[in-house]
């Protein structure tokens, strides 16, 4: 939600993202690998807790209205470590009007751990799939850490700019539409290829296993999808309502969330008899990297009053937790628990459980009763 506040702050070519990190290139004996699900061949170690084996790639498409972002297990090999990185700049999902009025030095974007249109590593998989769901007034690639950590970590991820309650809609420049119908769109393109097949770049390596994972309104909007027989997991991050369907379910919830409180969402997860999580420092928008943009600000709200732009005293209100210095130690943890659990669920082949990855940070775990 705070990202909306950032909507007064604007467009001109940013300055290019820098390269990746180069990463060995594994070849012949070099390569550890495991076995995952439905004969599914995996790179090895799959620990949560740290970033995953694979570079990973990314790629922009579109299919029946939706744009979509994917995220992906790129090859392992010099030539996809020495890509740039990909760079998602908030200012492409606003107004033009507002966003030409936004200059360089606010640094409106989001720095990705991944490369644009890498190679996908075809010598492994098939890849379970993650449909990632954003929140209220925002954007794709709102989690894009917690988007690259999974696919890192032999993942496709897939996620559409939601029609109606995302940026450009809250700042009153999209046509009025609904986005309960996005969800499923997303399962039937994962599902049977179109004709124009914008994932036929990597339809030959998706398995048949999906995990639907929101934040906030895109949290409750999964709710949606859990009697589809591919969803084989749901997560939701801050989530507003959980429905008691009695499908594999985890909730994760911040302590310092001043808009969905965690003991209204630990009371709902043990009534819908999902697993929960509670991160103690987290906030609403620790679940997202939001405040990436405009940092050196202070988030989105600080870059616009860095440039003169007045905040609109109901949007203060609303952003309940504006971006405080970020604990490194908050993303890492969300990371693992989300990752050790779309690996127990997907891949069949856990180094270590929900629970133990919890226990590790000390955090509050509560198994599905």
């Amino acid at each position: 939600m705070a990202v909306a506040s950032c909507a007064s702050v604007a467009r001109s070519t940013p300055a290019p993202a820098p390269a990746l990190s180069p990463r060995p290139a594994p070849t012949g004996a070099d390569v550890a690998t495991r076995a995952g699900c439905d004969g599914a061949t995996l790179l090895a170690p799959a620990t949560p807790i740290r970033p995953g084996p694979w570079p990973v790639g990314a790629r922009t498409v579109a299919s029946d209205g939706l744009t979509l972002e994917v995220w992906y297990p790129a090859a392992p090999t010099t030539a996809n470590a020495e890509a740039p990185r990909a760079r998602y700049d908030l200012r492409t999902a606003m107004p033009d009007a507002m966003a030409t009025a936004i200059p360089d030095a606010a640094a409106p974007w989001i720095e990705c751990a991944c490369g644009r249109d890498l190679a996908l590593d075809r010598d492994r998989g098939p890849y379970p799939v993650v449909v990632f769901l954003h929140g209220a007034a925002s954007f794709r690639a709102q989690s894009t850490s917690l988007a690259t950590a999974w696919a890192s970590h032999g993942f496709i991820v897939i996620a559409p700019d939601l029609p109606g309650i995302g940026l450009r809609a809250a700042l009153g420049d999209e046509s009025s539409s609904l986005p309960f119908t996005a969800p499923a769109q997303v399962l039937d393109l994962i599902a049977t290829a179109p004709v124009d097949d914008p994932l036929s770049f990597v339809r030959d390596r998706l398995a048949p296993r999906v995990a639907v994972v929101g934040h906030s309104l895109g949290a409750l909007l999964s709710n949606s999808t859990t009697e589809r027989a591919e969803v084989a997991l749901t997560i939701g991050l801050a989530p507003g309502l959980i429905v008691a369907d009695g499908k594999p379910r985890l909730v994760v919830a911040g302590g310092a969330d001043q808009i969905v409180a965690i003991d209204r969402v630990r009371d709902q997860a043990r009534a819908a008899g999902a697993a929960f999580v509670g991160i103690a420092g987290a906030t609403h928008l620790s679940f997202t990297d939001l405040c990436a943009a405009g940092a050196e600000h202070g988030g989105p709200l600080g870059a616009a009053r860095a440039f003169g732009i007045a905040v609109p005293p109901a949007l203060e209100s609303l952003v309940g937790d504006a971006c405080r210095a970020p604990d490194p130690a908050i993303a890492d943890q969300l990371a693992g628990v989300t990752t050790a659990a779309l690996i127990e669920a997907l891949q069949c082949t856990p180094s270590a459980s929900l629970s133990e990855v919890a226990a590790q940070w000390h955090l509050e775990f509560l198994p599905r009763p």
